[in-house]
């Protein structure tokens, strides 16, 4: 029989691995990003493989590989039917940006500011983008240095794609793998959190993707009927940065905004200042019908968090963690509410789970059903 550790033994042990642990993370964070990026994406797909897999009478490993090969094909089209707009769009910025920086030096930049017996020149403040043309885009320079940037990340898109399959073919398996390392006696309180944390995601990504797809439509036409340069690339950023709650649409409001003050619409017979007022009344009405009915209605109240809690969490994800950090803050957020109940409950010794005593209760209180015997008949 081997010897067993003693306590502080134990819990050394569990220190050191936790800190290698944490090292290893920090040192890897590269692989860590990818595999976050193939877990997010094996969780927005799975429950399309769950659905097929429930209609169809197919194996889980044969819808997988089509809900894949199907994704990957819909990016593609996806790809083909935008690309060829956004070079157009980004050429159209460019010459716009153009005209917006020359009237900005013009108008305020061209004479210094003077302070008393001191003069400041801000027109050096001033980008330099007169050399600057659409044709610079597609320049040999940037399309060799896309080529490289995109063959030094090719490995870890290799990574992503094969992670995100095998984690849609084999979660279930990895899930009860890693169940079994929990001590006896907290596996259903384990069960349960994962439960409570999994709705928690679920309903935020899917409630998510809808409403990105709803505001960047939204938003594309409706800065394409105003005749707002760039509407496509404004409406796929609305969609994107909507992802970000307070923060994304007052980002790209504030860049529709400066674009409509300086270049103004591209048909309608309005001053500049109108129309930037137009535009940003039309993000504005987007927004309140987002926040006041399209948001309640789609997401509902699954996360419940005040709303300063989420600005102040983006705005610190962005600043310290980076863009994908910020991406799925709100969701870290409610599960780290879920799990700080559950240590609040353990800790004053309440039930974690209400719901569960009550039912309990309700099956105990339940009168046992009484069976009436039959008289034994007398024989002779």
């Amino acid at each position: 029989m081997s010897k067993r550790w003693t306590k502080s033994t134990r819990y050394l042990v569990f220190i050191l691995l936790l800190a290698v642990t944490l090292w290893l993370g920090v040192r890897a964070k590269d692989l860590v990003d990818s595999l976050a990026i193939s877990a997010l994406l094996a969780y927005i797909l799975n429950p399309v493989v769950t659905l097929v897999n429930k209609r169809a009478k197919v194996s889980r490993n044969w819808v997988v590989l089509l809900v894949y090969l199907l994704s990957i094909s819909a990016l593609v089209t996806l790809g083909i039917i935008f690309i060829p707009v956004i070079p157009e769009e980004a050429a159209n910025l460019v010459r716009q940006l153009q005209v917006i920086l020359t009237q900005v030096e013009a108008d305020y930049l061209s004479e210094p500011i003077s302070f008393l017996t001191f003069e400041l020149s801000l027109a050096p403040l001033v980008p330099d983008i007169s050399t600057l043309s659409p044709d610079s885009l597609i320049q040999p320079d940037i399309i060799l240095g896309a080529i490289q940037t995109t063959t030094t990340n090719v490995g870890w898109l290799f990574v992503i794609l094969v992670s995100t399959f095998y984690l849609l073919q084999d979660w279930a398996r990895l899930r009860e793998w890693l169940f079994q390392w929990i001590p006896e006696g907290y596996n259903e309180d384990m069960r349960r959190l994962y439960s409570e944390v999994n709705t928690v995601w679920g309903r935020y990504f899917r409630g998510q993707l809808r409403l990105s797809l709803i505001i960047g439509f939204l938003t594309g036409f409706g800065t394409a009927v105003v005749g707002l340069p760039g509407a496509v690339i404004f409406g796929i950023s609305a969609g994107v940065f909507d992802i970000l709650l307070s923060v994304g649409p007052v980002l790209v409001t504030i860049v529709a905004a400066i674009v409509a003050l300086f270049a103004g619409s591209t048909f309608l017979p309005v001053t500049n200042i109108v129309f930037m007022l137009i535009v940003v009344g039309i993000f504005a009405a987007i927004q309140i019908i987002e926040n006041l009915w399209l948001r309640p209605s789609v997401m509902g109240q699954s996360l419940n968090m005040h709303p300063a809690i989420v600005f102040i969490a983006i705005i610190a994800s962005l600043a310290l963690a980076g863009v994908l950090t910020a991406l799925i803050i709100i969701p870290v957020l409610g599960s780290v509410a879920v799990i700080i109940r559950y240590l609040h409950a353990k800790i004053v010794d309440i039930e974690p789970w209400p719901d569960m005593l009550r039912s309990e209760n309700g099956r105990s209180q339940q009168p046992t059903p009484v069976t009436k015997t039959q008289p034994i008949k007398k024989t002779d």
